[in-house]
C-alpha cells in the first residue's frame, strides 16, 4: 500500500445497511454518513485511487439506528450486523460489488467506478440524498442508494 492510505485514520461515522428481499427494489446496500465521515473517507479514495496501485483500508460502520433508517421510508431493514467496512481499490476492476463475510463487508472498487462512488460521498456530505449510482454499466445492474442523515452533527 501507499504511505498515505497506510497512515489514514477514520473520523467520523458511516453506516451501511440493506432491506428485506421481499422489498426488491430497495433490496440493494443504502449508505449515509456525518460529514466528517464522509470527508473522511474521500480523503481515504483519493489517496487510493493517486497511489495507483491495489491497496485497502478498514471501516469501523455506526449502529444504523431509526433515525438512519427511517429517512427512506422503506420500513425496518435487515438486522445484520455489520461492523467494517473495507474499501478495497483494485485500479482495474470495472464494477462495484459488496462481500459479505460476517460482521465484515468488503467493498470492491476500480478506477472505472471512482468517480461515482467519490461523488456519491460528496453529496452525502453536503446533506443530499435520495439517489443512486450504478454497480456497472449493464442497465439492469443494482444501484446503490444514499442518504442524508437527519442528525449530521
Amino acid at each position: 500500500m501507499t504511505p498515505k492510505v497506510d497512515e489514514w485514520k477514520q473520523v467520523g461515522r458511516l453506516y451501511v445497511w440493506r432491506y428485506p428481499r421481499w422489498r426488491d427494489k430497495h433490496a440493494q446496500w443504502h449508505f449515509t454518513g456525518d460529514a466528517s465521515g464522509c470527508s473522511s473517507l474521500i480523503d481515504l479514495l483519493d489517496h487510493m485511487r493517486s497511489g495507483g496501485i491495489a491497496s485497502y483500508r478498514t471501516l469501523k460502520l455506526g449502529k444504523v439506528t431509526e433515525s438512519i433508517w427511517c429517512v427512506p421510508n422503506y420500513g425496518r431493514p435487515i438486522n445484520e450486523p455489520f461492523e467494517r467496512l473495507r474499501f478495497k481499490f483494485e485500479p482495474e476492476r470495472e464494477d462495484l460489488e459488496i462481500v459479505v463475510t460476517d460482521d465484515l463487508l468488503t467493498l470492491h472498487f476500480g478506477a472505472k467506478q471512482f468517480a461515482s462512488l467519490r461523488a456519491a460521498f460528496v453529496d452525502v456530505s453536503v446533506g443530499l440524498g435520495d439517489f443512486g449510482i450504478a454497480t456497472s454499466d449493464d442497465r439492469r445492474a443494482n444501484s446503490w442508494m444514499f442518504w442524508w442523515m437527519l442528525d449530521r452533527n
